[in-house]
């Protein structure tokens, strides 16, 4: 092996451009949606209606200028820093803007989406993709009960063997309505349906959610001309079936008081760390400006803190980020300003929000130093100490 002679400096809650390796690398775009495990970062669909003539496909286009959205999955392994285009065989949906994406162990589920032009034709489809290496074949889950409606920009998760959806649009109307699927019955059912009554929060899409314990926080949104503020949180409790709304603290840490701006179209991720769950919200935007700030919530102290030292090197917004169990954080793509217009990209950033485990500073450090490790078989990494589960984010079984 020959090392790399680049010195490596651990350095936490500093945004870093991630170098690529190899030559598949997705093209710039927006609206899609990533997730992670701790081996690959998924990316699925993403809109972008233009594009340089030489980056679209002549043979089995995935983008068209006639339909300038991204018919694609890929994977991206954390290790080696090399993307793959998985083939599509089965059960691509045409709605593949502001879908909401998210993990259920080894499943990919996706839902909701819009096609072009935005709201013309929603999905309501649960798809799911069981991770592997090769060719992709979705599959559309078939479901009954009271389905909610086809929407995108809605956020969703997994929690007690139910996948939730929330709020959304259809590009006219907006909602924070909950419905949930009983992945064991594959029945849909209604959880909440806002009527205007007071006490229930404003229809809103592009948000993001938080799950503590049986506790959904709803974090910013919008709709076509507001974005809602970050001060005032509304909370779902699925054990009660109600509503409440709370004030976190501004960041008192500075010399004046701070607290971050209404915005939209931001992404966010949730670890669990030692102060209990952290919300890392990045970028965004208020309809107005982009923002590039990064801000941490504690939840259980209901606390914001502006991230000084974690700025994303553009303001950035229609973007998406994940976090690995580890605590480091990337965000993918998104539209940045640019010579008084805006253009999309394909970079991908990485921070470290927390300090991991010393092991995972020296798995870093070793990929750093010998970044084709790939490239060895995975008996002699075995053999040279490497511990399997490291050797296995590298060749996976």
């Amino acid at each position: 092996m020959t090392s790399s002679s680049q010195d490596y400096i651990f350095e936490p809650f500093k945004v870093t451009e991630v170098k690529f390796r190899g030559s598949e690398v997705p093209r710039p775009r927006s609206g899609h949606r990533i997730v992670c495990d701790d081996v690959n970062i998924y990316c699925f669909g993403g809109y972008n209606p233009v594009l340089p003539l030489n980056s679209i496909q002549r043979v089995d286009p995935t983008w068209s200028p006639q339909r300038p959205l991204f018919k694609e999955l890929w994977s991206y392994n954390i290790a080696t820093r090399k993307w793959k285009q998985h083939k599509v065989v089965q059960n691509m949906p045409e709605e593949l803007a502001s879908n909401a994406m998210c993990m259920n162990g080894r499943y990919l589920m996706i839902f909701g989406g819009t096609g072009a032009p935005f709201g013309n034709k929603c999905s309501n489809d649960v798809i799911t993709w069981r991770t592997n290496p090769g060719d992709a074949k979705l599959e559309i889950l078939n479901v009954t009960g009271i389905r909610p409606p086809g929407q995108y920009g809605q956020s969703i998760l997994c929690h007690n063997g139910y996948f939730y959806t929330i709020g959304g649009t259809n590009g006219f109307a907006y909602n924070c309505d909950i419905y949930r699927l009983d992945l064991r019955t594959m029945k849909w059912e209604q959880v909440f349906v806002g009527n205007g009554q007071d006490g229930e929060p404003v229809g809103r899409y592009r948000h993001e959610i938080a799950r503590v314990g049986n506790k959904l926080y709803i974090i910013g949104g919008g709709t076509g001309e507001y974005a809602f503020e970050l001060m005032e949180i509304p909370v779902y409790d699925l054990d009660t079936d109600t509503w409440s709304f709370l004030s976190p603290k501004a960041d008192d840490t500075l010399r004046e008081a701070l607290a971050p701006q209404a915005r939209k179209c931001h992404s966010a991720v949730q670890v669990n760390t030692e102060a209990g769950p952290q919300v890392f919200v990045v970028g965004g935007s208020d309809g107005q400006s982009m923002f590039d700030d990064i801000w941490r919530l504690n939840i259980k102290e209901m606390q914001w803190n502006l991230m000084q030292k974690t700025v994303l090197p553009h303001p950035l917004h229609f973007h998406s980020s994940t976090i690995t169990s580890y605590g480091c954080m990337y965000v993918f793509g998104g539209i940045e300003p640019k010579d008084d217009a805006t253009s999309r990209n394909n970079t991908l950033y990485k921070v470290w929000v927390c300090i991991p485990k010393l092991s995972e500073i020296c798995w870093e450090a070793l990929l750093n130093f010998q970044p084709n490790l790939d490239q060895i078989d995975k008996k002699s990494l075995l053999n040279i100490g490497i511990p399997a589960h490291f050797v296995d984010r590298v060749h996976l079984t």
